[in-house]
């Protein structure tokens, strides 16, 4: 993959925002970042090959720019989870996640499942709680998913949610399913191929589509490999 800077010099820069943050006496070396750097990547490489956006993946390659705020949300949240995978403490896992919470208002923790191939656009106050996620992923600015009452959302392959769309509780949403810009779903089953909007009288219409949210980010060779 093609990296804006080495993996080295991205340890160094990590753990020196974190020390910078978070000015504690148990401060976080390069070293402790390499533990899960190298991962990371290689897991961001593999989900980037899936997007079809030229500033993500091109004809030669998987890019990864850590000046650019998208990419870096999810590399340090592939960090995290990488390094909860490993079994580390908690004051490194803490702070890679209040790390990327800090600068991207993202909040997504180090443990939380999300899919191999996955999207943030934005991310800008986007809340992703546990749920059963699934591949090709595509999330805006000021999303939620999360349980309710005890129940916990089910994402089908494809799923979509524009800018400030929720999913909570026992929702069950089916393959390439797109929730449209500030809609709420609470315990609703929603069918593949479906498409929620809110009308002009303010309320939730579901309809019929042939090109989820997904289908903007994803190859679709790829997003539709199961068909």
């Amino acid at each position: 993959m093609e990296t804006s800077i080495t993996t080295n010099d991205l340890c160094s820069y990590v753990s020196r925002q974190i020390n910078y943050l978070f000015p504690d006496e148990r401060p976080i070396s390069s070293a402790d970042i390499k533990l899960g750097a190298s991962d990371a990547l290689d897991r961001m490489e593999f989900c980037f090959q899936k997007i079809s956006v030229k500033r993500y993946c091109t004809n030669s390659g998987a890019k990864f720019d850590h000046l650019y705020s998208d990419q870096y949300l999810m590399f340090l949240w592939f960090l995290g989870n990488v390094l909860w995978r490993k079994g580390s403490e908690s004051n490194l896992l803490n702070k890679v996640y209040l790390l990327n919470k800090s600068l991207h208002s993202f909040d997504c923790s180090y443990n939380t499942q999300l899919p191999d191939v996955f999207i943030v656009i934005h991310g800008v106050g986007t809340v992703l709680g546990k749920a059963s996620y699934s591949d090709y992923l595509t999330v805006y600015q000021g999303c939620t998913v999360g349980q309710a009452h005890g129940k916990y959302p089910v994402l089908g392959r494809g799923a979509g949610l524009g800018s400030g769309a929720a999913v909570l509780g026992g929702c069950n949403l089916q393959r390439f399913v797109s929730v449209g810009a500030g809609c709420t779903l609470v315990n609703a089953n929603v069918g593949e191929r479906s498409s929620i909007y809110r009308n002009a009288d303010g309320r939730l219409t579901v309809k019929k589509t042939s090109d989820p949210i997904s289908s903007e980010y994803f190859s679709h060779e790829y997003l539709y490999s199961i068909e």
